[in-house]
């Protein structure tokens, strides 16, 4: 079924398929999950324009962004389960930082990916509108700072599931702003 996509997105398909096969098969249960995260996350904007035959060289500083967020992602997954994987003995990368390292890692990485795309606007190495990525970059602001202010180690176990929620959504409006202000 793959066969007739351009070759560019078979090689894209098929590293995506194999990231996918070594984190059910294993690397789920290990630290090691949060780059089969950071590396599968940004080749989903890669798959899809070459699957269309429209890559462009802007699209490489997806990359580096999605490679933060695939593990913010990962760890905000991992936060509402961590005590119980830490029982049954499995090594997320979640488990490995802990519940405390975990909460500020993911807003680091968030905060991070931010100031990369930032960066990479003001100083013109990409060719991003600034209407967009400034309301954006606004909106991730205050989306990191209601993490601090609402969820953390310290709040109720359920509270994580909804930090889960609100660190995807960030994660979505960031990646979904950097692209479409590249592209438009």
């Amino acid at each position: 079924m793959l066969l007739p996509l351009p070759r560019l997105a078979l090689l894209i398909s098929l590293a995506y398929l194999a990231l996918g096969q070594g984190y059910n098969l294993g690397l789920k249960a290990t630290p090691f999950s949060g780059i089969v995260f950071a590396l599968a996350i940004p080749l989903i904007p890669l798959y899809a324009f070459a699957g269309v035959g429209r890559t462009l060289p802007v699209l490489v500083w997806l990359v580096p962004v999605g490679v933060l967020l695939g593990v913010t992602l990962n760890l905000a997954n991992s936060l509402p389960d961590i005590e119980e994987d830490a029982a049954t003995g499995t090594h997320t990368l979640a488990v490995v930082l802990g519940v405390k390292r975990s909460f500020f890692v993911c807003r680091f990485l968030i905060v991070a990916g931010a100031l990369l795309m930032g960066i990479l606007t003001a100083v013109r190495v990409v060719p991003a509108r600034p209407l967009i990525i400034v309301p954006v970059l606004i909106f991730t602001g205050l989306a990191v700072g209601s993490m601090f202010l609402f969820f953390g180690p310290e709040k109720p176990v359920p509270a994580r599931k909804v930090h889960f929620y609100v660190a995807t959504l960030t994660c979505i409006v960031l990646a979904g702003g950097w692209l479409i202000g590249v592209l438009v």
